[in-house]
């Protein structure tokens, strides 16, 4: 009889763990913290995922975006620009001057002896005129060799066309300023004025100022205006 308690006790025992054991999940499922700490985890770990995939997607689409800039920059890439001097038109400096193209706007020239780009503003010059058809080619006087010698004397008119005076020389006055030296018709004085003021028509002959005749006549002698 001893032996068969013994073993009815152990069955017992068995029986016993294994419904603790079966019990188990069942308390588990029945604690809310257990349950929240669980699906908490579960959030984590899906969040983490899917900002990793995010991370990817992003980094790709960047990768990708740079590559088709790299494309169409392969096709509209201009050449690199030379180097570019500004010429002062009184200066030393060796230059191909043009004035061809619409008003207002720059043109750039390559002087083929020295490989330099000039800039040069458009010469809005006879805008400035009131003549009824202004000369159609004009000449700055410092752009003509041997202009002291070639034109001395040639008859001076102001922006309408009117005889003024005649023209002397070109000179350069303190502190460095280009001036045109003219005498005067009706007072017979000599004044100066700023080369910008004037154009040569070489075929006509004569020197044109962007100023009236009263203007022309207020300049004091000797100084240049403008």
């Amino acid at each position: 009889m001893a032996t068969r308690k013994l073993v009815l006790g152990s069955a017992a025992s068995l029986l016993l763990s294994s419904a603790l054991i079966a019990a188990a999940p069942v308390a588990a499922q029945s604690d809310p913290a257990q349950a929240y700490s669980a699906a908490r985890a579960q959030y984590d770990s899906q969040l983490q995922d899917y900002t990793r995939k995010q991370q990817d997607y992003e980094r790709e689409r960047s990768d990708y975006n740079a590559k088709i800039y790299d494309y169409q920059r392969s096709f509209s890439t201009p050449p690199p620009a030379p180097d570019v001097v500004v010429v002062d038109r009184y200066g030393e400096e060796r230059a191909v001057i043009v004035d061809d193209g619409p008003r207002d706007t720059r043109v750039i020239v390559t002087d083929p002896d020295d490989d330099v780009v000039v800039l040069r503003d458009r010469d809005d010059f006879t805008a400035r005129l009131v003549m009824t058809v202004p000369p159609a080619a004009l000449v700055r006087l410092e752009d003509m060799a041997d202009v002291n010698y070639a034109f001395f004397n040639v008859p001076v008119v102001d922006a309408s066309g009117l005889p003024v005076g005649h023209f002397r020389r070109v000179e350069t006055k303190d502190p460095g300023d280009l001036v045109a030296v003219v005498t005067l018709n009706g007072s017979r004085r000599t004044i100066s004025m700023l080369t910008e003021h004037v154009r040569l028509d070489p075929d006509r002959r004569i020197i044109i100022a962007d100023m009236t005749a009263r203007e022309i006549d207020l300049i004091p002698s000797g100084f240049p205006y403008g």
